[in-house]
């Protein structure tokens, strides 16, 4: 896998949690003997592509065997198990990639952008068809299978008129591939998947990689394009792309010069002396961020540095906006905010020091298991602070496990408001924002969301602590994305208590308004817990262990 990580899955108090979208999941099914033998996948495309008959004059230049293997060790593994090369084409869709890669070695090309028409899919008039013959397999069990995601029920323009079919009953759903490369930087596929939206295109399939030198292979199954003809489809796209500003080869704009100018009179204010701050030893490290222990003014504190490489871009404004969202807020269960630096060269936020790190790397690194009254424990004090944050009309946005620090007594704190944003804040929001694992769908598919796109990603924090595994673990983030954005809810354990399970489907419900609020699920856990208490005392071992833990 390329070391480059991509679309926010990695924030600096995440550190290895876990991969971005073009990342594997973080528990493979997949172990080191199952990896395909490079040089018989070599050998095979070019027995395929030898049976084409198009491609003589390749696999007569002495040079291409060893060029194919350059080109596909570039690749991560996983990009052979994708692509089922006994399919007719497959061979050849190599050899597409190649190409694109090729191309867009030049920086004066990048993006890369191809489009090609696929098939036409047959579709009810009643839009009630899958495309796919409307057989009786299960859609999500065929997604956990094989992790396709084309059987999404999408509706085509009824005004194509190449969508009606002889039978005069059914309309044609028309599937187009996008492949997209450029240099790969955190946060483009959420910009791109972003794009394809604007453009009125539905992702059903997806399979992107990272290169290991640097840049990305991101391949796109679409449909809502009404024509077979894909020019016009490339001229939309990049037409957008520019009306949007959003090309990842941009770094910054004069809006978002404005922008962060205005941000940083607004957090004027909070300036600390940066000659009162002692900084340590770096404990973790992100996108665009890194984090070291320190000290000041005589207290333990934990200093958030933003790279000097990263001022006058997004990272700046997010950076900048957590300031603004940190100095209002105060609560047991918030991380608590001493000050921030917001002077060239010092870009920094200094909060509170919690010695137990995070609860993702509680969880899944260290495989701990909890019982249920700390699993209650801990979800009640992630409830009031979210409550908190919800009366005071703040939506943290990127609720997950890695942003749920661990302090003194086992204490549960909320962090990183990087992309937090007040409710009533430039009116409706749209924009895909968060972790793709724990996005609540009505994000994922750019609907107006409120505050229970939270009460979502919280359903997905509590499964976790009942079941101590990473969500969707045999699947990359944006194919759980796409998943999500179907129907796909997670496996809930037979074992977990029925009330919990209750709670947590009721948690991850489509429907944002048949959510419970952060004050009503406080009063479920707390009447829980009071059902479930154990005797005083009985779950010193649990309390012991996380002590442990926390002061490694």
């Amino acid at each position: 896998m390329a070391p480059s990580r991509r679309v926010g899955e990695e924030e600096p108090q995440d550190l290895e949690e876990g991969t971005g979208e073009s990342s594997p999941a973080p528990r493979s099914p997949r172990d080191s003997q199952s990896q395909p033998d490079l040089h018989a996948v070599q050998r095979r495309i070019c027995e395929r592509l030898r049976l084409t008959g198009r491609h003589g004059q390749k696999l007569a230049d002495p040079s291409f065997h060893g060029r194919l293997a350059r080109h596909l060790q570039r690749l991560p593994r996983r990009y052979i198990f994708d692509f089922d090369l006994d399919v007719e084409g497959k061979a050849e869709d190599v050899l597409l990639h190649w190409e694109i890669l090729q191309e867009c070695a030049d920086p004066e090309k990048r993006p890369v952008f191809h489009a090609r028409y696929l098939k036409s899919m047959p579709l009810r008039a009643d839009g009630d068809g899958d495309g796919i013959g409307d057989n009786q397999e299960d859609p999500c069990q065929r997604l956990l299978e094989d992790l396709s995601l084309e059987r999404r029920k999408t509706t085509v323009h009824a005004n194509d008129s190449t969508s009606i079919s002889s039978r005069g009953d059914l309309k044609a759903q028309l599937l187009h591939e996008i492949i997209f490369s450029s240099s790969d930087r955190p946060k483009l596929l959420s910009r791109l998947t972003a794009l394809l939206s604007e453009v009125g295109l539905n992702i059903q399939e997806a399979h992107v990689y990272s290169t290991k030198d640097g840049l990305c292979l991101d391949v796109f199954v679409v449909d809502g394009w009404d024509t077979e003809e894909t020019d016009d489809l490339i001229a939309k796209i990049k037409e957008t792309l520019t009306q949007k500003n959003v090309s990842p080869s941009n770094s910054t704009n004069s809006s978002t010069s404005d922008k962060i100018s205005d941000l940083q009179q607004k957090v004027g204010d909070s300036e600390i002396d940066w000659n009162m701050l002692a900084k340590g030893e770096k404990i973790a490290s992100g996108s665009s961020a890194d984090l070291y222990r320190g000290t000041y003014n005589g207290l333990d504190v934990a200093i958030k540095c933003l790279r000097i490489t990263n001022l006058n871009n997004p990272s700046e404004i997010e950076f900048l906006q957590e300031v603004l969202i940190l100095r209002r807020v105060e609560h047991d269960n918030i991380l608590r905010f001493y000050g921030a630096c917001i002077k060239h060269p010092y870009y920094c936020i200094v909060t509170e020091y919690m010695p137990g790190g995070n609860l993702y790397d509680f969880l899944h690194k260290h495989s701990n298991f909890l019982e249920l009254v700390t699993i209650l424990k801990i979800a009640i004090s992630i409830s009031k602070g979210m409550d908190y944050l919800h009366q005071n009309d703040i939506i943290h946005r990127d609720l997950k496990t890695a942003n749920l620090l661990i302090g003194y007594d086992q204490v549960i704190k909320i962090a990183d408001f990087g992309v937090a944003r007040h409710g009533s804040q430039e009116g409706q929001m749209t924009a895909e924002t968060g972790t793709y694992r724990w996005m609540a769908p009505e994000i994922i598919n750019h609907k107006p969301y409120d505050n229970k796109a939270d009460v979502f990603s919280f359903a997905i924090v509590l499964w976790e602590l009942a079941t101590s595994k990473v969500p969707y673990d045999n699947m990359t983030p944006l194919q759980a994305a796409l998943g999500v954005r179907q129907g796909l809810r997670l496996d809930i354990p037979a074992s977990v208590h029925p009330r919990l399970s209750k709670l947590i489907r009721r948690c991850w419900n489509e429907d944002p308004d048949a959510r419970p609020t952060f004050a009503e699920i406080i009063v479920e856990l707390e009447d829980m817990l009071q059902h479930v208490q154990a005797p005083k005392g009985g779950n010193r071992r649990t309390r012991a262990k996380m002590q442990k833990k926390s002061e490694r």
